[in-house]
């Protein structure tokens, strides 16, 4: 996983990730708070895989109240249930629009079996 960084790096911001499918498991988009660099190593069953920042942005007033100093990591199988979360975190419509302009590029499974 990424490595821990000092919280007081005025850097952190929200950085999201794409992990393709493969036979063990479904694309996923990972969104990372506090998060400090744009890669991130992710542990597989048979080979880490690292995997590059498609969308960086500021944490919200309310993200950097929940989540205060801790890199936190969310997995989301569908972009509804990343719109859901984005939503009740009360961000702005702006900052939804910029995620998912991205969803055509990154298809992920959990849409195609609704």
């Amino acid at each position: 996983m990424s490595k821990l960084h000092p919280l007081n790096n005025s850097n952190a911001c929200v950085r999201y990730f794409y992990l393709p499918a493969n036979k063990d498991h479904q694309a996923e988009i990972i969104e990372i708070l506090n998060s400090d660099s744009n890669t991130v190593r992710v542990p597989m069953r048979e080979e880490d895989v690292e995997l590059q920042a498609f969308h960086e942005r500021s944490l919200s007033k309310n993200e950097l109240e929940a989540f205060k100093n801790s890199q936190t990591w969310k997995l989301f199988n569908t972009w509804d249930e990343l719109m859901q979360d984005h939503i009740k975190l009360k961000l702005s419509e702006n900052v939804l629009r910029q995620v998912l302009r991205f969803k055509n590029e990154y298809e992920l499974q959990g849409e195609l079996d609704q």
